[in-house]
């Protein structure tokens, strides 16, 4: 279940790599909503009952509020499981578990490379298509795109209009000059400019999960969000994760 987490977070924490940088704007903090929920497909036939259940349970519905946070010099987002935390000056992340006062460590270059063939992957078939559509998302005028990634299709309405959208605007053409490696990847790229993300929505193994912005501010964020905490212990993570 641990690969499972730490490859549910790849693609999020991707796209915020290569969206957000160092640079001197203000901060920003966001709310949003996410549900999930569905019927996993392609279970093996003839599961004990025991451990179909057991997978079942891992597809539950489930609805929480993610807290995010960023700043000039590192980004945050808090779940109810755990917290991510990205350092933007040496490119590392740290994923916090609170329930065990534990976290794990990575350079974002090191989980490139442990991502092997999956990277080159991503780089090949991360595409993003405009689909002319607009619609209004809790008071945001919003256009749809397309983001496929790995043959996933992840429905991206992005808007202009949210609060702290210059700040968020600048980070990313910042970045597209200070690191041009995940330029490559073809997300960043194909979105910046596009908008914010005000609501996304993706299918894998027939779960589905929503993320809908619920309200966004620019205010002044403290340097201790972006430190682990005093007593968390350090775990090894077993790299290449894609073994």
């Amino acid at each position: 279940m641990k690969f499972k987490k730490l490859m549910g977070c790849l693609l999020p924490v991707v796209v915020l790599l290569m969206i957000f940088s160092p640079v001197a704007y203000g901060d920003l903090y966001w709310e949003s909503v996410v549900t999930s929920g569905g019927v996993p497909e392609g279970l093996p036939k003839g599961l004990p009952e025991q451990v179909k259940q057991q997978m079942m349970a891992q597809f539950k519905d489930k609805r929480e509020t993610v807290k995010n946070y960023l700043t000039s010099y590192g980004s945050r987002i808090d779940t109810k499981e755990d917290i991510t935390i990205i350092l933007f000056d040496d490119m590392t992340l740290y994923q916090l578990d609170p329930s065990t006062m534990t976290y794990v460590k990575i350079k974002i270059s090191e989980m490139e490379e442990s991502m092997g063939p999956l990277a080159k992957e991503m780089s090949e078939d991360a595409t993003v298509t405009a689909t002319g559509e607009t619609k209004t998302i809790n008071g945001f005028k919003c256009e749809k795109y397309i983001l496929t990634v790995m043959g996933v299709e992840n429905v991206q309405w992005l808007s202009r209009d949210v609060t702290g959208y210059n700040e968020y605007e600048k980070i990313s053409k910042k970045n597209m000059r200070d690191a041009p490696k995940f330029k490559k990847m073809g997300l960043s790229g194909d979105l910046s400019g596009k908008g914010f993300p005000v609501k996304t929505m993706s299918s894998v193994m027939g779960m589905t999960t929503t993320t809908t912005l619920q309200k966004i501010e620019k205010t002044s964020l403290s340097k201790d969000l972006f430190k682990v905490p005093a007593g968390y212990v350090q775990k090894p993570l077993n790299l290449p994760i894609h073994k």
